[in-house]
């Protein structure tokens, strides 16, 4: 299904069955790190209409159909795709059969649903005793805030982000603009939590709750400023704003990142630019100080860098060993030959979206790779497998429950 990965069969999670009962992004990135590793998730959605990310496209040609989105597609290889009414008795009969042999069941309802539905972590412990359940919310399973709703902008203003980017002069700004990064954080924390309960649950032979909360993924992104408050007699030693100056630059033919971190790259940054005067200006020698002068500071680089291009920048940030790097557009990276060496972006064959390019994955393994055995599943596409050839329901049951819309 994959150009570019060896398949192989056997992969570090092979042996492990994952129930994937959420939506969206948290939860679906979360089952999607186990599944790539081979992890057997199964995925069940609601009849007819299924994750509500099958909505949000990108779709080819711009035509919204819930088996050709591009982000459902992305989160949902390698899963096995069932659809189930959880608001049946019949329903939940059935997920309760198929929770019963699983070594994992993962949810990002919110909290005190599961409990409404009867597939509360108590109820399926006694199911299940070694059940392994991981449950992720904005701000957690507890405490006065866990019934409100947020978006990714919320968790974002109260994990402490937004108050920290952008000018000090204006508004906060919200990180990655459009791109939901506290989603996939929390899929990340609640895969890597979830695998660590795999782990002790081979000392302890019992199964546990995980309660994730999304706030608290992006506090945990904050630990600078918490330890800074701890000292508050201490002078600053940052912005209250994350500011870099230099950053983002205007070159000749395009954008260039330099990032000074350390006192032997300002040195070096002087030498590259050969502003050899500002290696011991007071103005310019630390962030604060160049911050404080920006307009000086940015003028001379300006007119420094509109008579270089990009690849000039580049050769000369070597050279100084300055941190410099190219800012590619996505098209760009596409062909950027560092990524194309490293497979970064793979090419997935789906059944009616075609030739597919996804991210690959950012670690290599010598032994048990990641790999995509087979594309995001068509909505009920393995309805037959699970129900009929796996927990042995009859044709004239399986009529019935379709029928009256369980499946």
């Amino acid at each position: 299904m994959i150009q570019g990965w060896d398949n192989m069969k056997e992969q570090a999670l092979t042996g492990l069955t994952v129930i994937d009962l959420s939506e969206n992004i948290t939860g679906p990135y979360c089952t999607k790190l186990l599944a790539d590793m081979g992890a057997k998730v199964i995925k069940i959605e609601q009849p007819g209409l299924g994750d509500p990310s099958r909505l949000e496209g990108p779709f080819p040609g711009n035509k919204p159909d819930l088996n050709k989105s591009g982000l459902f597609n992305y989160l949902n290889n390698n899963k096995i795709g069932i659809t189930l009414d959880l608001k049946t008795e019949s329903g939940i009969e059935i997920a309760k059969k198929i929770i019963s042999e699983a070594d994992i069941i993962v949810e990002n309802f919110k909290p005190g649903v599961m409990q409404q539905l009867g597939l509360g972590y108590e109820a399926l412990r006694d199911l299940n005793p070694g059940l392994i359940m991981t449950s992720i919310s904005n701000f957690g399973q507890t405490g006065k805030y866990r019934d409100y709703h947020a978006t990714e902008l919320i968790a974002q203003s109260m994990s402490g982000w937004v108050s920290s980017i952008g000018e000090s002069t204006r508004q906060p700004l919200r990180a990655g603009g459009p791109l939901r990064l506290l989603d996939y954080i929390s899929g990340t924390f609640a895969a890597f939590s979830t695998m660590t309960a795999v782990l002790g649950r081979r000392k302890s032979h019992k199964g546990e709750h995980i309660d994730v909360s999304t706030v608290e993924v992006g506090m945990l992104q904050r630990a600078y400023p918490t330890v800074q408050d701890s000292y508050p007699t201490s002078p600053v030693k940052t912005p209250k704003r994350f500011v870099m100056l230099p950053s983002i630059e205007r070159c000749k033919n395009g954008n260039i990142a330099i990032s000074l971190l350390t006192g032997q790259h300002w040195q070096d940054f002087c030498c590259m630019i050969e502003k050899y005067e500002w290696m011991e200006d007071p103005r310019f020698i630390l962030l604060y100080d160049r911050l404080q002068h920006q307009q000086e500071f940015q003028q001379v680089l300006d007119e420094w860098l509109m008579q270089h291009t990009k690849e000039e920048v580049l050769e000369k940030g070597r050279e100084w060993k300055v941190p410099v790097i190219p800012v590619p557009t996505f098209e760009e990276m596409l062909s950027f030959p560092q990524y194309v060496e490293r497979n970064v972006f793979v090419s997935v064959d789906h059944p009616e979206m075609g030739k597919v390019v996804q991210p690959g994955a950012p670690f290599r393994m010598s032994e048990t790779p990641w790999t995509i055995r087979s594309a995001a599943p068509l909505l009920g596409e393995h309805n037959h497998q699970i129900y009929d050839q796996e927990l042995g329901l009859s044709k004239s049951k399986l009529q019935k429950l379709k029928a009256k819309g369980v499946i």
